[in-house]
């Protein structure tokens, strides 16, 4: 019955293992026919997707050209316009130097012949002719600076008249203002000679003003010292009282400065001492005891203040004069130019040349104290400057008295000290 039972059991496992094995064979084959079918799949969608690719890449490359194209265009069209614009600044540039050119030829004409302007190319030439054409000494009646009228010869070389009186003693140049001819620059005597030799010799040397008149203008114009300074008016007169404040402390101080006592700052003796020196060596010889160490210090400490105050004595009123003197110059100057204001409003701002005077006189003032406030800015840093240095070395000459003195009490109680202990010792044995 056992075996049967065996049998049985072993026919039915034999069948199912052939089962299960043509199950396995089939599953196998299925296997590898989804994995064909995958590979062919992937194979497809591989070459669909670099045959995209290669597609794209052209369309890319395409667009690139054609953005390089555009680039190019875009830049030649840009530096066409930067041309265009460039040549209109150009054309602009050169219209205002010709319009700056015609300007001066026409300011220059004017200046040439004041009564009569030059404004044709005809006037010109007649003018020209008319300045060329030989000319001889002719009478005329000259006045000098001082209002007198001599009378005397001219000779027009151009815009050039040259005068020499019936004496022969005066000559120059001479100009014509309001239908008066007026003496604008006196020859010496070189020139006065070579005037003479033009009048007998026909030939000479002569001096000339090659600016059309415009330095015997200058020369006419020039003032003095105290015309000018008379221009400032009342405001002129405390920044001249500054001035001299300032002057006569500084030529004192200066002198005091460079007869300042010298410094023997490693000399610690008596002798060959300056008396401020000498002083400060007396309160530390007066004052050496322990006890007395601070009141020796404050002796010297107020000792260097003195000599401090002695030396910079004078120096604050020459920082004043540098700090007020431009003040009253500003004042000066804001009071004249309310003036000029005043007169405008009155008058009104027709005549340039006596706006532009008004306002040059107010400006005298602020001149004057720049003038004055600079050199004494100068002078008392350089003098401060000189009082600092001195009275270091007077500082650093009192700290080596105190300290001296210090080390040499120090010593001596050293020694007391010791002589004290060998006496005691003494004492024992």
């Amino acid at each position: 019955m056992k075996a049967l039972l065996t049998l049985s059991f072993f026919v039915s496992f034999l069948c199912s293992a052939t089962l299960m094995a043509a199950t396995l064979n089939t599953v196998e084959k299925e296997l590898l026919n989804e994995i064909k079918q995958a590979q062919q799949h992937y194979q497809h969608q591989y070459e669909s997707v670099t045959k995209q690719r290669s597609q794209l890449l052209a369309q890319l490359a395409k667009q690139e050209r054609e953005l390089k194209k555009l680039s190019v265009e875009a830049k030649l069209i840009t530096r066409i316009k930067d041309e265009q614009n460039l040549s209109v600044e150009k054309l602009e540039n050169r219209l205002q130097s010709w319009q700056q050119q015609q300007n001066y030829l026409v300011h220059l004409l004017v200046g040439i012949n004041a009564t009569n302007p030059i404004n044709s190319l005809a006037q010109l030439k007649e003018h020209i002719q008319t300045q060329s054409r030989e000319t001889n000494f002719l009478p005329v009646r000259v006045a000098l600076e001082n209002g007198q009228l001599i009378q005397g010869k001219k000779l027009s070389l151009g815009p050039v008249h040259v005068f020499i009186n019936n004496e022969s003693t005066i000559a120059g140049l001479i100009k014509q203002v309001d239908k008066q001819w007026q003496l604008a620059l006196v020859y010496d005597e070189q020139q006065l000679e070579q005037l003479k030799q033009v009048i007998e010799r026909k030939q000479g040397v002569l001096a000339v003003d090659a600016t059309n008149s415009r330095s015997l203008t200058l020369n006419q114009h020039q003032e003095s010292i105290t015309q000018h300074l008379n221009k400032g008016g009342i405001w002129v007169l405390p920044i001249l009282c500054f001035a001299l404040l300032a002057l006569s402390i500084s030529v004192v101080k200066a002198i005091s400065l460079l007869r300042l006592p010298k410094l023997n700052i490693t000399s610690m003796s008596v002798k060959n001492l300056g008396r401020y020196q000498q002083n400060l060596l007396d309160i530390a010889n007066k004052y050496q005891k322990p006890e007395q160490q601070q009141e020796r210090d404050d002796l010297l400490f107020n000792e260097l203040q003195q000599i401090k105050r002695s030396i910079e004595r004078g120096l604050s009123a020459i920082a004043v004069t540098a700090a007020v003197a431009p003040l009253l110059g500003l004042l000066g100057t804001v009071s004249g130019m309310i003036k000029t204001f005043k007169l405008m409003t009155l008058f009104g701002a027709g005549d340039a040349n006596a706006v532009s005077g008004g306002i040059s006189e107010s400006l005298v003032t602020t001149e004057v104290g720049l003038i004055v406030a600079i050199p004494a800015l100068v002078a008392h840093a350089i003098m401060s400057r000189k009082c600092h240095h001195y009275m270091a070395k007077l500082e650093n000459y009192a700290v080596r008295l105190s300290h001296q003195n210090t080390a040499s009490q120090a010593e001596n109680n050293f020694v007391n000290s010791t002589s004290n202990v060998m006496h005691e010792v003494t004492n024992v044995a």
